[in-house]
Parts: C-alpha cells; sequence; structure tokens
C-alpha cells in the first residue's frame, strides 16, 4: 500500500469529494482520482460509493479513514518539525468549542491569538456535542465540565459560578418551577455555602442550551441554573436577580487534545495562549 495514496483518500474524505479536494490541494482532480482508485485496487476493496454528482464512503472507507486519519496527521507533523528544524506554529489548527463559548468569547480569542501567531490558519467549529478528536480531524476541543477521558490530556483554564437566577416577579413558592437542561433530572437544588438551603424543584421547561434558557427565564416562567458571565448584565440591569451560587457545582472549562500523539506546536501556542488570556483559573 502506498503512503501517498492512503494521504490523498483522506484528502478527498475530508473534502467530500474529489472536485472539493482538488480545488483546496491544487491539485488535478484525474490525479486524485487515480490515487484513490490505485489504493482500492491494492487493498482489494471499495472506499468510495460514486454516482454522478456526488461520492459516498462505504463502510469500509469509513472504517480505513477512521484508522488512518490521527496516524498521518503524526507523520506530516513529525516531518514537518524536522524540515523546519524548530518548533514554530504554524498550519491549520481545528478547534471544536460549545456553543455558549464560542457567542460570548471564542470571536475575540481567535482574533487576539492569530494576531500573536499569524501564520496558523485558525479554524473553529462551534456544537454542544462531544466530537471525536481523531476521526473528525480537530487539533483541540474545548469543552465545559468534561467527563474524565483516558485518551484526551488538557487543562482547566476558566472556571464560573452558577448562580440561580429568575425573574424578579416569579414568586418562591414550593416546589419553585425551574427551567432545565434536557439531561438533568434533579428534583432539588442546594443553594448557598454550609449549611445553605435546599429548594424542591419542579422542572417545566426543558431546552438544550444555557442561551435559550436565559430567554425563556427572562418571561417569567421560572428559575435556572445559570453560568455567572451569561447573567452579569442581566443582574445589573434588574432583568434577573439572583436566588444565590450553587453549592458544589461549578463551569469548568477545559482545553483539551489527543493524549495518543505529541501536542504540536500550534497547539502548544494556544494552551499557552489561553493560560495568558485567564490568568487567574
Amino acid at each position: 500500500m502506498n503512503l501517498d495514496d492512503l494521504s490523498d483518500f483522506v484528502l478527498v474524505a475530508h473534502n467530500g469529494g474529489f472536485a472539493q479536494a482538488s480545488r483546496t490541494s491544487g491539485r488535478p482532480k484525474a490525479s486524485l482520482s487515480r490515487k484513490v482508485m490505485d489504493l482500492e485496487s491494492s487493498l482489494g476493496l471499495r472506499l468510495f460509493d460514486r454516482s454522478a454528482r456526488s461520492i459516498q464512503l462505504t463502510q469500509e472507507g469509513e472504517a480505513l479513514l477512521k484508522s488512518t486519519n490521527g496516524p498521518l496527521n503524526e507523520i506530516t507533523e513529525a516531518i514537518d518539525k524536522l524540515r523546519d528544524g524548530q518548533a514554530h506554529p504554524q498550519g491549520r489548527l481545528r478547534i471544536n468549542v460549545p456553543s455558549l463559548f464560542g457567542q460570548m468569547l471564542m470571536g475575540r480569542l481567535a482574533a487576539e491569538f492569530k494576531l500573536a501567531c499569524p501564520e496558523v490558519a485558525l479554524e473553529v467549529t462551534m456544537e454542544d456535542r462531544e466530537v471525536d478528536l481523531v476521526s473528525e480531524g480537530y487539533d483541540l476541543v474545548i469543552r465545559a465540565n468534561p467527563k474524565p477521558d483516558l485518551e484526551l490530556v488538557g487543562s482547566c483554564f476558566l472556571r464560573d459560578q452558577l448562580l440561580v437566577v429568575a425573574a424578579p416577579s416569579l414568586i418562591q413558592q414550593l416546589p419553585i418551577p425551574v427551567v432545565v437542561r434536557n439531561a438533568d433530572r434533579s428534583t432539588s437544588w442546594q443553594i448557598g455555602g454550609t449549611p445553605g438551603r435546599e429548594i424542591q424543584t419542579q422542572p417545566v421547561l426543558k431546552l438544550p442550551a444555557f442561551t435559550m434558557i436565559r430567554d425563556a427565564v427572562l418571561t417569567g416562567i421560572g428559575a435556572a441554573k445559570l453560568p455567572r458571565m451569561l447573567v452579569e448584565k442581566d443582574l445589573a440591569d434588574g432583568r434577573l436577580v439572583s436566588w444565590g451560587a450553587v453549592s458544589g457545582e461549578s463551569a469548568e472549562i477545559w482545553a483539551l487534545h489527543t493524549s495518543r500523539r505529541f501536542a504540536s506546536a500550534k497547539v502548544k501556542a494556544f494552551m499557552q495562549f489561553l493560560k495568558t488570556a485567564f490568568p487567574h483559573a
């Protein structure tokens, strides 16, 4: 099996077809097609289902892409390092961030990082699902309160309080009507320190994102647990009131990358940038 053929297969798969891969790489479409066909012949497998207008990965193609994408990136980065003779941040850096973080902070952070590292081509996507770094080709992800994962390493660079907030008109009757995230099944909240106070809750609305929950709470339908940074202006302007901080809970924002390969210069540069941007984490 030819490594160049395998690299061209990954290029075509990531770009969703030969035409876009040709535009991205500047190489002839026919050349890429021939390379992929050579790879299919050497493996004895069909990697793409082709039609007149589109191509789709076969099940075998998907399995090959998932297993080879990470190692190929490692080889490319290792060769780049050897050629450069130094750890210099450059090339494409793909980052996935949660919606709330992206909407509130990522625009400014992306611009500041680009000014600091102009040779890095920063590509940011915004989703609330947990992406797979290796199979989806991400260098780094930002996650809120991530679950332990032996394949990922990183650091917490931002912590924020969770406050119980409500519209001023909401009466504190028990159980308290609350707006929660879809996965929240709690029936009571602990507010304040020790001993604090426990309030019984009754979900009246379940929504997938903090920004949607904030908009719902502003109508007076119920209380909610929301990050301080999201509601600071609403609290200052009197649109919302805080009933106290949630005991034992906080929003921890982590930057993570895969532990199965050495961190590239561009990943190291972004991790250091976050530490500088959020010195009190």
